[in-house]
């Protein structure tokens, strides 16, 4: 992604914090100690979730579900969402798990007015932590589930590895100088009725502009499998997601591919992207399919999660106007739609990304402030995909 996209997004996290006003965005994953993963159509874990009633045994969806949620005792349990079958072919369809972030505040009447304006109810949320200092981005980061705390739905959690402005913590973080931090963030989800959650830990690792930034692989990876393993320890609900940023990987940055940087199958739940429509762009159908199929690109990562038995999901994406197209463009949408319906049965999880922050990539469908640079297309035929 580009440069403005991650600080554009990123600047504001500290007033937020502050002021309970949002961020203007951000933008990254990780596994399951002794429990494999958790794809679409298989039946949910045999513990039942912090939510659940205690004692009481896990739901059985079975494969015949056509209302949304049939089945689901908890409609915030990642678990059970997850588990409900999808069928290739369209999407959201009755049990895709479709939605957005909250714009321009990670709070649930934002993602209530995107939902609404696009006609179809959101079944997930896509939030942040604070990045400021360990305490703020682990044990300290309550508001990011206070401010949702009335969204019945599952959250994503987007999870740095350090700190902004703190690359050098890697080292630490993968001697396990941390351990601390990461099993307080595991307590803090439980405490807030939200350990049965995604998290993107660490993601787009491979962001040239990402305080993470994988240089050195082996490092990394030893900090996340660090990070996973003490979420786990007071989460063991957790499911982790690994997710990477779309169309390129720098060459002093996990060798220059991306999944050089893939921690083990044992440490990842669900294999995920961050997919916009910039450097390249896509003109028209054919370059739209040539991005997605190269390395680094939406198919190509697909291919490596199903090989890796793991459920997919693009966390982030959508139009920039600002970036190399120079405008909005519609087809991406109904593309990117397209592609979700192909395959839908193996699809965790997408969530737009609505942002119209200073610098940012300004992907707003339905916001009509003067803030906002307006994308009319790609919001009516955004609509007419995904609010039915």
């Amino acid at each position: 992604m580009a440069e403005e996209r991650w600080s554009g997004r990123r600047s504001t996290v500290a007033a937020a914090l502050a002021t309970l006003v949002v961020l203007t965005g951000l933008a990254v994953g990780v596994a399951t100690a002794g429990r494999g993963p958790i794809p679409p159509g298989a039946a949910p874990a045999s513990r039942a979730p912090a939510s659940a009633t205690p004692g009481a045994a896990p739901p059985t969806p079975g494969g015949a579900t056509t209302a949304p949620g049939a089945g689901v005792r908890d409609f915030r349990s990642a678990r059970q969402l997850l588990a409900l079958p999808r069928t290739d072919g369209s999407w959201p369809g009755a049990n895709g798990l479709s939605g957005v972030n909250g714009d321009p505040r990670f709070d649930t009447a934002h993602v209530t007015s995107f939902c609404t304006a696009r006609g179809r109810p959101c079944r997930i949320t896509q939030t942040y932590t604070d990045r400021t200092s360990w305490e703020s981005m682990t044990r300290g980061t309550g508001w990011t589930f206070e401010l949702l705390a009335d969204f019945d739905g599952m959250l994503v959690i987007s999870q740095g590895l350090v700190p902004k402005g703190a690359s050098k913590d890697l080292k630490s973080c993968a001697r396990g100088e941390h351990d601390a931090d990461w099993r307080a963030f595991g307590t803090l989800m439980r405490h807030h009725g939200r350990g049965d959650s995604v998290v993107r830990l660490g993601w787009e690792f491979n962001e040239r502009t990402s305080p993470w930034l994988a240089r050195d692989p082996k490092t990394w990876i030893a900090c996340y499998r660090r990070a996973a393993d003490n979420i786990r320890a007071t989460n063991p609900d957790v499911l982790l997601d690994w997710t990477i940023n779309a169309h390129s990987t720098p060459a002093g940055v996990c060798g220059g591919l991306s999944t050089n940087c893939y921690p083990g199958d044992a440490y990842v739940d669900i294999i995920g992207i961050d997919n916009y429509d910039h450097y390249p762009w896509s003109p028209d159908k054919a370059a739209f399919d040539r991005t997605a199929a190269a390395p680094e690109g939406l198919t190509w990562l697909y291919n490596f999660a199903r090989a890796h038995g793991k459920p997919f999901s693009v966390g982030e994406w959508g139009v920039v106007p600002t970036a190399d197209a120079g405008r909005e463009n519609p087809d991406f949408i109904a593309w990117m739609h397209e592609w979700f319906a192909a395959h839908a049965s193996h699809l965790a999880y997408e969530a737009y990304f609505s942002d119209c922050g200073a610098g940012g990539v300004q992907s707003s469908l339905f916001r009509t402030d003067a803030a906002c640079r307006r994308n009319p297309g790609s919001a009516a035929r955004y609509a007419v995909l995904f609010g039915t």
